[in-house]
């Protein structure tokens, strides 16, 4: 058996925090398949931002980040090469320490969402003594047990733009007439209108592209 979950940690000195809480439109994530630099602890970050001055205007002044620069990106969504500086704290080397792995990161509301494969609830025991240790708010979200621990992705979607699609079909945003609109969605997932619209409209050009546009190939 192996354990997936998901858990939320927040602290002022948890790696880009406080950029994190300075853009609450912006959405971040570890890019999971790009290794690190072992020398300068290098990290690649997905950015989805309506301002991307701002976004790198909030990681200069973030204590935390020692540099960065961009590697690649359009309007919507860029990726960043991220070096920490020695005053970030982070979860992931408690994580494999204890013999867990981190199959992905990304930002909620003033703190990080990550989600855990772990071989046994060991890894959620050293997490906690670790979050009572530094003053972390420490939350498992949720918790299940699979027979290989495989996690499906399908189309491109990022969780955010899945779980933005989700809510607006279950609470009826996608209804005629609509019993929901943006501001319902916005106070449900606890982020801004601006931001439920843009994952709305990512998360559903990225689903019309891999759906009903035919492959060049």
């Amino acid at each position: 058996m192996v354990l997936s979950t998901k858990i939320y940690v927040e602290h002022s000195d948890l790696a880009l925090v406080e950029t994190i809480r300075s853009l609450p439109d912006a959405d971040l994530g570890v890019v999971s398949d790009v290794g690190t630099d072992p020398q300068h602890d290098v990290h690649c970050f997905w950015v989805e931002a309506d301002d991307f001055d701002a976004f790198e205007t909030a990681l200069t002044a973030d204590h935390t980040v020692a540099s960065f620069s961009e590697v690649a990106g359009d309007a919507d969504r860029r990726t960043y090469q991220i070096e920490y500086s020695d005053a970030a704290t982070l979860v992931s080397p408690v994580v494999t320490d204890a013999g867990g792995l981190v199959l992905e990161s990304r930002s909620r509301g003033d703190g990080w969402e990550l989600t855990l494969q772990l071989a046994d609830r060991s890894v959620i025991e050293a997490l906690d003594t670790f979050a009572r240790a530094e003053d972390m708010r420490f939350e498992v979200l949720e918790i299940s047990e699979s027979e290989t621990g495989d996690i499906d992705t399908e189309f491109g979607l990022t969780e955010p733009q899945v779980e933005a699609l989700v809510n607006a079909y279950l609470h009826g945003y996608y209804d005629e007439p609509r019993e929901a609109v943006l501001t319902d969605l916005a106070d449900l997932l606890d982020i801004s209108e601006t931001a439920v619209s843009g994952r709305l409209r990512r998360g559903s050009a990225a689903l019309i592209d891999a759906t009903l546009l035919e492959s060049d190939e």
